[in-house]
This record gives structure tokens, sequence and C-alpha cells, in this order.
């Protein structure tokens, strides 16, 4: 095998199994999606009708644009909320103040918990009747402050997602924090020498050599915004919570394929119409911000 060919042995295995586990069954998906069928029987050529049940039947697009509107919400505060935190948190560590070794380790070691775990200790701390948080604010003489937490629409949402930011923050704190090591340090130096203070040298020197890790965490973080699922199901449970103020479309395709929601009975057809869906939403959120960002480095 000669050297300009190399390259195919050491990628084929992994295309193999990337095509086997993901091209394939969205080809099936995309077959099934045109079909009624609740994955035992016949199956029912019907069209576009599962798409159009989407979209434009009263009750469903009703909740799938409650669903996707929770999605992009959530997509909103990991971009604009999280995203600067992560670059804060990554610079401080990045700076080594003290205890950043420790500081470090408590970030990121909640991703390494499984979600259904952070999901099962979320609902004994917000619990209204024996969570901890209730039980504390009544030890301590505050009674005012309880409150039903989940059960509560005006906050349920925004708690769910501190909560998720929570379990996740620390892997873009990661991701830019290795592309913070890889700065160059001749450029550092020079711009101490010139006088530059902590936050010029951050702003107009290291933030735009973390343009890589930045636009990465940024695709990153809207993937996982659009396709949650283990806390939200855990906590909101099958029904996304009280009014679909915790339902998001992972939660819906889950909801209408396997629990008997919609038509009395499994939909393998109508859940592979959501997660067509679900699918192209991604892509084109994602063509989106390549176009976007390529044409934003491009004028620089």
């Amino acid at each position: 095998m000669t050297k300009s060919k190399a390259y195919i042995g050491f990628i084929t295995p992994g295309f193999i199994l990337y095509t086997l586990f993901m091209i394939v069954p969205l080809g099936f998906a995309i077959y099934y999606s045109f079909f009624s069928w609740s994955g035992m029987g016949a199956m029912e050529f019907i069209g576009l009708d599962n798409f159009k049940r989407i979209f434009f039947e009263p009750r469903m697009s009703g909740i799938f644009r409650n669903a996707l509107g929770n999605n992009l919400r959530y997509m909103a505060i990991a971009i604009f909320v999280f995203i600067p935190i992560q670059v804060l948190m990554a610079y401080l560590i990045h700076l080594q103040i003290r205890g950043h070794k420790m500081f470090r380790l408590m970030i990121f070691l909640p991703y390494v918990i499984s979600p259904s775990i952070v999901g099962f200790f979320t609902l004994l701390v917000f619990d209204p009747n024996i969570g901890m948080l209730n039980n504390l604010f009544i030890s301590l003489g505050l009674p005012q402050l309880v409150s039903a937490w989940f059960g509560s629409p005006n906050i349920a949402f925004y708690l769910l997602v501190a909560v998720i930011g929570w379990n996740g923050i620390g892997v873009g704190m990661v991701i830019i924090l290795a592309n913070m090591k890889n700065i160059p340090e001749d450029v550092v130096e020079a711009s101490i020498i010139d006088g530059a203070s902590t936050w010029q040298r951050f702003w107009r020197i290291e933030l735009p050599f973390l343009q890589p890790s930045i636009v990465n965490v940024v695709v990153l973080s809207s993937i996982f915004a659009l396709t949650q699922f283990d806390i939200p199901f855990i906590v909101g449970g099958l029904n996304g919570g009280i009014n679909g103020k915790l339902d998001f479309l992972n939660l819906m395709f889950f909801r209408y394929t396997f629990g008997d929601a919609y038509f009395g009975e499994t939909a393998l057809g109508f859940g592979a119409a959501i997660s067509v869906v679900v699918f192209s939403i991604i892509f084109v959120i994602a063509l989106l911000q390549k176009l976007v960002f390529n044409r934003v480095f491009n004028r620089r």
C-alpha cells in the first residue's frame, strides 16, 4: 500500500461502523416515516401524512412548537450564557489562580456523573415534599422561600437548564482551556512587556486565538441542546412537566413512539417522522453556524 493511500486502511473500520450505526439507521428512519406502522404487522404507506400531523394538526403542531421552542431557548442560553462562563472559568484556571487545580476538578467532575444519577439527585434536592432544599429553608425559619420548584411553571424550565448546565459545563471549559495552552508564549510575553493588563491581554491577544475552540463549543452545545432527553425525562416525566414546560424534541419523540400518548399504541412510523424532523433541524442549524463562522472569519 502506497503512502498516499495508507490513510484508507485507518479510516475504513471507522467508516464501516459509522455507516452501520448512523447512515443505515437514518435511511431506515426516513423510509419508515412514510408509513403508518406500530412496529409489528403490516405497514401502510401514507406518504407525508406523518409530517402533516407534526406541522399542521392543531394539537400535535402545538406540542411540536412548544418542544422545539424549549430546545431553542436552551440552545440560546447555552451559547450566550454558558459559553462565556466556560471561557471565563478556563481563563481563570489558565492564570493558575489559587486553588485552580481543585477548581478545575470541581467544574469537570459533574460531567463524569451519569445524567440519570444527576436527575435522581435533582429530585431529591428539589422535591416539594421531601426535598432537601425546602427542608433546609424550613429548618432555617424561612418558610416563605419554600417552593414547588419543578412544579412551578415560572421557574421550572430555568431550573432544569441550570441543572443540565451544571452537569455539562466542564466539557466546553476543558476544550477552551486546551486551546489556551497552545497560545504562543512569545506573543503573550510580548504583550506583557508592552504593558498590557490582564484584561487587555485576554481581550486583544488571547481571545482571538480561541476562535477555533469557541466555534467547536458553540456547535457541540447546539447539538447537545437539541438532543436533550435524560435529565428532562427523569425530572419532568414522560409528558414534559407542568404544561409542557420541560418538554423537548427527543422527549416528544420517545413519548409518541413508545409511550402510547397519541395513537393509543406504539407508532414507529410517526416516531420516525419526528426523528427525521429533529435530524433536519440539527443539520440546518449546524450548517448555518458553519456558514456564519466561515464568513466572519474570512472577513478577518
